[in-house]
């Protein structure tokens, strides 16, 4: 009897201990969630810098570069309209052939990753260079500043990112 106690006792605490960290530790994320308005005034107008600079983008990706990144609308099974980072894979003419790269929230079922998308779409544009810079993330950078009027500085891991933007 006691040493199925001595047994019983350690496996009961290895469950209670992977069910706090199952449900509670890895549910968290690194970063906290940041609100910016649908209208916010400072998005409008990082989407408007990205979509007037189409042409630079496409000079740029045409260069040797680590990444070409575009935000783009997604239309999820709800209805509701996401914008989505994607990497592009292809253009041709007018389209670009992407890969989405964060999940929308808002759907269900399965979701294609591969889509095209017409280049008139983007909100946004970021492509690495070889140096490991970032041009373009217009909308990115806004979120660095509401970031910090939020919660009064940038986590590590966001400020080391903003670092890399030209």
């Amino acid at each position: 009897m006691r040493a199925v106690k001595f047994i019983i006792i350690p496996l009961v605490i290895v469950a209670v201990v992977f069910i706090w960290w199952r449900f509670f530790y890895i549910a968290r994320p690194a970063v906290p969630p940041l609100s910016i308005a649908p209208d916010d005034p400072l998005m409008r107008e990082a989407t408007s810098k990205a979509k007037e600079s189409i042409a630079r983008f496409r000079e740029l990706a045409a260069q040797p570069n680590r990444g070409i990144r575009v935000k783009i609308p997604f239309v999820s099974s709800s209805g509701t309209t996401e914008f989505l980072w994607a990497e592009v894979l292809s253009f041709r003419d007018s389209q670009m052939e992407v890969r989405y790269l964060t999940p929308p929230v808002t759907h269900t079922g399965r979701l294609e990753r591969l889509h095209t998308h017409p280049v008139s779409d983007l909100e946004d544009w970021q492509i690495e260079s070889e140096s490991g810079k970032y041009a373009g993330g217009f909308t990115m950078r806004v979120m660095f500043v509401r970031g910090r009027e939020q919660w009064g500085s940038l986590p590590p891991e966001l400020e080391a990112e903003e670092k890399k933007y030209e």
